[in-house]
């Protein structure tokens, strides 16, 4: 992460955010460093990096008003930030509705109205959740951990097609130990990712 991304995410208060028994920059960043060492593009990365900052669906504490999008799209880049702000404005489980199409819409639920995408964009946006999801499970309650791995193993297992090989085998390998309750809650070291080569 540059010093630019770094200075723009604690003005809008991830430094002092809580997410998963931690800040939120603390999540952002591991997003971005996963997505890294899965070698994906560089809008792809820094698209984990500022994920949620305008809010999800499950995360409704907004870093980044909508209305700031031309100030982080100028940092970051256009093609990062369009992902961004879809991953923020549609409700993601609706990403594995459309496996296999080449082209399709996604609501958008904060204007209610239709977001037209393609499949290299479904990937990157797939690839950026699993990165999300597998970041944050070792610092989550049994119960709420096992409650995504029920959810998300069968999705992610689904679009491998749309994910990266190290994206694949961590999630399998994240989300397999959380429902095989063969994992320990570790709010210091993200124990599950130690396991995995990348």
């Amino acid at each position: 992460m540059n010093q630019r991304h770094a200075e723009l995410l604690e003005l809008l208060g991830a430094g002092s955010t809580s997410h998963s028994r931690r800040t939120l920059m603390a999540h952002l960043t591991g997003t971005h460093d996963l997505l890294e060492q899965w070698k994906n593009p560089p809008a792809t990365c820094l698209a984990g990096l500022f994920h949620s900052i305008y809010g999800t669906y499950a995360f409704d504490k907004q870093s980044a008003d909508l209305s700031m999008r031309e100030r982080i799209r100028a940092c970051i880049g256009a093609p990062a930030e369009q992902l961004v702000y879809i991953f923020c404005v549609t409700d993601r489980r609706s990403f594995y509705d459309h496996l296999g199409e080449s082209r399709f819409e996604l609501r958008d639920i904060v204007h209610d109205c239709a977001l037209p995408l393609d499949r290299t964009t479904l990937a990157a946006l797939i690839e950026i959740e699993v990165a999300n999801m597998v970041e944050q499970i070792p610092y989550r309650s049994k119960k709420k951990a096992r409650r995504a791995a029920e959810w998300y193993a069968d999705a992610f297992a689904r679009s491998g097609d749309y994910m990266s090989a190290s994206a694949a085998l961590t999630a399998e390998r994240c989300f397999g130990a959380v429902l095989a309750d063969s994992y320990k809650v570790n709010e210091a070291q993200p124990t599950l990712l130690q396991t995995v080569e990348f």
